[in-house]
């Protein structure tokens, strides 16, 4: 039943991400009149929370290395996703647009980085707790460099959601996250140790499993911009590419660093 309790777990975080967490962002964003570039991001990040649930989780149970892949594989797989959504809604070519330089070239290290420190042997270092959460600025600063604000036009849009619905979902829904992911990070130990499992086969499965929120969040913004008549205007490619690089980013950037403080300090307790 270890392997059951896993999927579970898993996919109770992942509904709760689509259905609690993404539906408070989509208030805040409304709410605000976020841009599609700063809800993309703020999606992506949201949908990296099942990835750092599990890590952390993963870390503290003493199963590092099924974490990782957990965090390796989802790069790899949203990046699959994306481009399965671009090419099915036929935006492919958009990809090509000079002001995606950045996203993509960020993106793309956030694939390459926890593998190549994997294959180097060196994954679980301590120093690389700030060295990757400056990666992490890096790519904060970097961003906003390029990518400037632009200018608001005087007649601002309609709030058409609800920042305290917003607040109050996302408050609650990490919450419930955060108690579905013991379960997961007790289930995963056992799956490895009891029976048998390679670490990096359970990564793969949960990295599967965690990145339907990516999956579904690509789709939803093709589809809205289909339904709206503005496919093709850049904006969507916009948010889904930010969707892509904040999801990556954050998992590298921020994920990572969390849950290899959170193993490095399980080991030190438990040494002592």
């Amino acid at each position: 039943m270890p392997a059951l309790t896993m999927i579970v777990s898993a996919a109770a975080i992942i509904l709760l991400v689509k259905y609690g967490l993404l539906r408070g962002i989509d208030h805040i964003a409304g709410a605000m009149n976020w841009s599609a570039k700063a809800r993309g991001q703020l999606t992506g990040y949201a949908t990296s929370v099942p990835e750092l649930v599990c890590l952390v989780a993963a870390g503290l149970a003493g199963v590092w290395e099924a974490g990782l892949w957990n965090i390796a594989s989802s790069n790899i797989i949203n990046v699959v996703l994306m481009l399965l959504a671009v090419t099915f809604y036929r935006q492919f070519g958009k990809l090509f647009n000079i002001r995606f330089l950045d996203e993509i070239l960020f993106a793309g290290l956030a694939v390459a980085v926890p593998i190549v420190l994997m294959q180097l042997g060196m994954d679980s270092q301590w120093y690389l707790v700030p060295v990757l959460l400056g990666f992490f600025v890096v790519y904060q600063l970097v961003d906003r460099r390029v990518n400037r604000p632009a200018k608001q036009k005087e007649e601002s849009l309609e709030a058409v959601g609800s920042l305290h619905i917003g607040i109050t979902l996302g408050v609650t829904t990490l919450i419930a996250i955060a108690v579905a992911g013991m379960f997961l990070g007790d289930a995963t130990k056992t799956v490895v140790e009891e029976l048998k499992v390679r670490p990096a086969i359970a990564g793969w499965i949960l990295g599967v499993v965690t990145s339907i929120p990516e999956m579904v969040s690509f789709f939803a913004v093709y589809a809205a911009s289909k339904r709206d008549g503005q496919l093709g205007e850049l904006n969507d490619t916009q948010e889904a590419l930010d969707n892509l690089t904040g999801s990556n980013m954050a998992n590298v950037g921020f994920v990572y660093p969390v849950g290899l403080f959170a193993y490095l300090m399980a080991l030190f307790f438990w040494a002592g």
